[in-house]
């Protein structure tokens, strides 16, 4: 049996290739690939970098979706349903809005692979798929490695992606993993991930967890684990644990090079109309800086703009805020209700999202605003999020934040690093923006 797992990109505009500065390899397709009997022949298609070749010989066709590539994937799925081929379709987007990936795969993957994936291809292989997969949680989480060698022919970055852990305990209104993971949390066994990474033959790795301390313990195990490697690492972390001596000098000590950390806003009323009750105050902010700073670990600040009460003074507040510390890169983003989450039902119930499903409208375009602010127009929100990444990338401010000898250029490893990704971050503000969603006709 012949199965092609797919990663769908977010679109493409007419007659151009797909705009991607940071190549890196997909994990799940990987992890789907070690679920998977050894019968199964895996073929590996990555919409982002190729074109999708539909008339290879399969059996059966995965797709991974998230809101932003739901609509390619359904474009791509529709191409190999006319060849009589099947279609499965998992990920966040198909868990948590599982009633309109119905209508476009023969069947839904609802919840962890891990516990189903097997089910899935011994019904597909006695031709019995069924529509709907509601996976059982995932208890025990531990020897799977994904199996990497799927990646042979492909171009990506020089770089491993390995997850430790799942989830988060916190319940911010506009988080899609806080939607589907209810509040809880779990994690591999740190020993185990450290043998992931030592088998990837890498020595930098993204740990993709999307706060990699929510359990205190476990991660400073990981850290034990890690530091013999000798690798250098990246992740995410909240600020209540970035405010934590002892477990961000453990995390340089095992290799950290760099965190990213979602401050969101300066305002702390914006902050608690989004429920993230994990940021604290600004105080809070600085001494997490701080922190990480004295730690030699370069800082990736994301911050949220059109939550309800803010206003266009937001953005040279923030602005100023980031060049005082010197970030290594920031994202000027606009607040976005996915699917699933506390804050669409809000806003839906509000009739101030432009359609409910606005991922699917032909006319959205990224960097577009999907909901109407209340201290903005659409387009103004948008505009000001694009103004303002410019200024952030302008040479000025490259030049600036480059000379913080603490972390953005401690060693030439760090500050060749730190040029290379502001100058692609600099060239992207343009090239993403406007992006159609899914394939457009010339």
């Amino acid at each position: 049996m012949k199965l092609t797992l797919i990663m769908p990109s977010i679109g493409r505009k007419p007659n151009q290739p797909y705009v991607s500065t940071w190549q890196m390899e997909p994990l799940v397709l990987a992890l789907l690939a070690a679920l998977s009997p050894a019968d199964w022949q895996i073929t590996v298609q990555d919409d982002r970098m190729e074109e999708i070749n539909y008339d290879q010989p399969t059996d059966l066709v995965a797709i991974t979706i998230e809101t932003y590539t739901a609509r390619r994937a359904y474009q791509i799925a529709r191409e190999y349903q006319k060849r009589g081929v099947k279609v499965v379709m998992g990920g966040y987007h198909a868990s948590l809005w599982p009633h309109e990936v119905l209508q476009h795969a023969d069947a839904t993957v609802i919840g962890p692979a891990e516990t189903i994936w097997e089910k899935v291809l011994c019904d597909a292989k006695a031709g019995k798929l069924e529509k709907e997969y509601l996976a059982p949680p995932l208890e025990k989480w531990h020897s799977i490695f994904p199996r990497r060698e799927i990646y042979s022919e492909k171009k990506y970055l020089p770089l491993a992606l390995v997850e430790f852990s799942r989830g988060c305990r916190f319940h911010c209104s506009f988080c899609s993993i806080t939607a589907l993971s209810k509040g809880r949390h779990y994690f591999r066994p740190p020993a185990e991930v450290a043998e992931e990474i030592k088998r990837t033959g890498q020595k930098v790795v993204f740990l993709i967890d999307d706060n990699i301390a929510v359990n205190y313990d476990a991660a400073l195990e990981l850290c034990r684990q890690l530091k013999p490697l000798n690798v250098k690492w990246v992740s995410q972390i909240s600020v209540d644990a970035a405010c934590r001596v002892d477990l961000i000098k453990a995390m340089a000590d095992a290799g950290c090079m760099g965190l990213l950390i979602g401050f969101e806003s300066l305002n702390p009323k914006l902050i608690s109309r989004l429920n993230k009750k994990c940021n604290g105050s600004i105080e809070a902010y600085e001494t997490a800086l701080k922190i990480v700073h004295q730690n030699k670990i370069c800082v990736y600040g994301t911050f949220l703009f059109g939550i309800d009460g803010d206003t266009p003074a937001s953005f040279k507040h923030t602005l100023d805020f980031i060049l005082r510390h010197k970030l290594f890169l920031a994202a000027f983003n606009h607040l976005v209700p996915f699917p699933g989450t506390p804050l669409y039902a809000k806003l839906q119930a509000e009739n101030r999202l432009i359609s409910d499903a606005w991922w699917l409208d032909s006319d959205f375009r990224f960097g577009k605003s999907p909901f109407k602010p209340t201290g903005f127009t659409i387009d103004e929100l948008a505009e000001l999020c694009r103004r303002y990444r410019r200024k952030f990338y302008s040479l000025r401010s490259i030049i600036k934040r480059g000379f913080d000898l603490k972390a953005n250029m401690q060693n030439f490893s760090t500050a060749a690093l730190f040029f290379s990704q502001n100058y692609f971050g600099r060239r992207e503000v343009d090239e993403k923006f406007g992006l159609p969603l899914g394939f457009q006709d010339s």
